[in-house]
This record gives structure tokens, C-alpha cells and sequence, in this order.
């Protein structure tokens, strides 16, 4: 057994570093917009299983997050779940993952709550944006499609997280859910957790418009 926070590290590492490493084999040097939307895919595919668990499982974290805020007040965090020992055919469990919408729902409630638009939207990406987030992670090395067939792929699916997620924010923000929780969480959990997907799906959205612009990969070439 490990901590799930080195579980969840060694993924990031072997899965970034299997990207970015085979495009610099294939292609003899490394581009860094290729690097930096290779780290967001990984994290993306990752928290993609995480949102599926929290429909699969959404009525343990309900009832979890309704236990903890009773047992621990309102706007408390729980027992972080990165840092239980956790052995590797747990991983394998969607159970497993749900841990993490139990964590936040003492930040944002509306994941315990399946008629939210946080909660709808969140399963919406993990359920729809695996493949072509896998898809586009490979593509951008081996080209398994047409370059604009590969923009606008990454286009659509770039756009609707960054769009997705500001509305969310939106909603967080106009509802007032941050004065439930201290600022040190909001500005050092919330805040960033949002900004990776609007500030990465814009680069993809850019590198996407590359693609169907020229019809060439360039944009991912040195």
C-alpha cells in the first residue's frame, strides 16, 4: 500500500512522461505547447474517472458529506482521501475515487446534490470527454486523423470545459458558496482547480484553431 496522493503522482508521471517522451523520439525535440496540453490530458482523463465514480456513486457522497458536516461543522474538510493508504486494486475501484466529491462538498455542496448544474456538468465531461481527451493526447504525436478533423475535435471539447467551467464558477461565486469555507481553501483549492480548466482549454482551443487553420500539425512539431 501508498499514499493515494503517490498513486495519484506516479499516473501523472508515467502518463506525462510517456506523452512528451515519445513525441521527442518521434519527432526530435521537444514543443512545449505539445508538453503543456500532454499534463492537461492526463489530469483531464484522470479527473474524467473521478467524475464518472460521482455518478456511479453519488448517493454515498451525499450521505458521507451529510455524516462529516454533522460530525464536523459546516465548511470543514474532512480526512483528505490523498493522503489514506490505499492499496493498487483500490484504484481500480470507482468507490475509491468518489472519496474526492465527499472532500469537496465541504467546499461546494452542490456535488451532493444530483440536481445541481455542478453536478450535472461534472459528470457531463467525465462521462463524454475520456476518449476524445485520450484521443487527442495520442493525436497530437501520431497523426490518427486528418490535422482539422483533429482540431475540431479539440476545439469542441476545449471550449465546452472552459465554458462549462466558468459557468460553474459563475454559479459558485453569484451563490455565494465561498463564504462557507476559509479563504485559505477557496484561493488554495477552489480557485486553482477552476483555473487549470479555463486557462489550459484555451491553449488547447488556440492549438486547435492551429490545426484547422493550416491543415498541418505544426503547432505540435519543433
Amino acid at each position: 500500500q501508498m499514499l493515494c496522493l503517490t498513486w495519484v503522482v506516479l499516473y501523472h508521471a508515467l502518463a506525462v512522461g510517456a506523452l512528451v517522451g515519445v513525441h521527442v523520439q518521434v519527432h526530435g525535440a521537444l514543443c512545449w505547447t505539445q508538453a503543456a496540453l500532454a499534463v492537461f490530458c492526463a489530469i483531464n482523463a484522470w479527473i474524467c474517472v473521478c467524475e464518472i465514480a460521482l455518478l456511479v456513486h453519488s448517493g454515498r457522497i451525499a450521505r458521507t458529506h451529510v455524516e462529516s458536516e454533522a460530525k464536523l461543522g459546516v465548511g470543514k474538510l474532512p480526512p483528505i482521501f490523498l493522503f489514506e493508504h490505499v492499496s493498487f486494486s483500490q484504484l481500480l475501484s470507482l468507490e475509491m475515487w468518489s472519496a474526492m466529491w465527499s472532500n469537496y462538498c465541504a467546499l461546494d455542496p452542490s456535488y451532493s446534490d444530483t440536481t445541481t448544474f455542478g453536478f450535472c456538468v461534472d459528470i457531463g465531461n467525465g462521462c463524454s470527454m475520456l476518449l476524445p481527451t485520450i484521443a487527442f493526447a495520442l493525436g497530437m504525436t501520431w497523426e490518427l486523423m486528418p490535422a482539422r478533423w483533429l482540431g475540431m475535435l479539440g476545439l469542441i471539447s476545449f471550449y465546452q470545459m472552459a465554458y462549462g467551467t466558468v459557468i460553474y464558477f459563475f454559479q459558485y461565486v453569484f451563490n455565494g458558496r465561498y463564504h462557507r469555507s476559509p479563504r485559505a481553501l477557496v484561493y488554495g483549492i477552489v480557485v486553482p482547480a477552476n483555473g487549470i480548466w479555463i486557462v489550459f482549454p484555451l491553449l488547447g482551443m488556440w492549438a486547435s484553431a492551429q490545426l484547422i487553420l493550416t491543415g498541418s500539425f505544426d503547432v505540435f512539431r519543433p
